[in-house]
């Protein structure tokens, strides 16, 4: 038998609830008005969690091509956005999802423009220790 609450179907509201916001939050969270700065030949040693999301601002001093490489065993997904006052549009990006390879990638920059790099996490088998440069 049907309970009463539901003989005339499920009429759930529109839109997200609360605990989809939060959800969505968790899994992109904003960005910070100050992140800190990749810059050339300067490694930055980052310890990730899994689903951990880490973001970088990239100012280049010159416009020429740039590389991008984690090191270590971490499983990550690597993502250039070139930001637009705040709209972030994709650049290029690298997943070393189920390979013995590191997240990389060579892409061409332009002098005085904005970008941000993010780095996630993914899996917690391949949490620890990580590297990330540009140079």
């Amino acid at each position: 038998r049907e309970p009463t609450q539901y003989r005339n179907g499920l009429n759930p509201t529109q839109g997200l609830s609360g605990k989809d916001i939060a959800q969505v939050k968790l899994f992109y969270p904003p960005l910070k008005a100050v992140m800190p700065q990749l810059k050339p030949f300067e490694a930055e040693r980052l310890i990730l969690t899994a689903g951990q999301q880490v973001n970088f601002g990239v100012i280049p001093e010159s416009s020429r091509r740039y590389n991008f490489r984690t090191f270590g065993d971490s499983d990550t997904v690597m993502v250039l956005f070139e930001d637009d006052d705040g709209d972030l549009r994709y650049v290029n990006g690298d997943d070393d999802s189920g390979s013995d390879s590191n997240a990389s990638m060579e892409v061409r920059l332009t002098k005085g423009r904005r970008y941000v790099l993010r780095l996630r996490l993914y899996y917690q088998f391949s949490s620890g220790d990580t590297v990330l440069f540009m140079w």
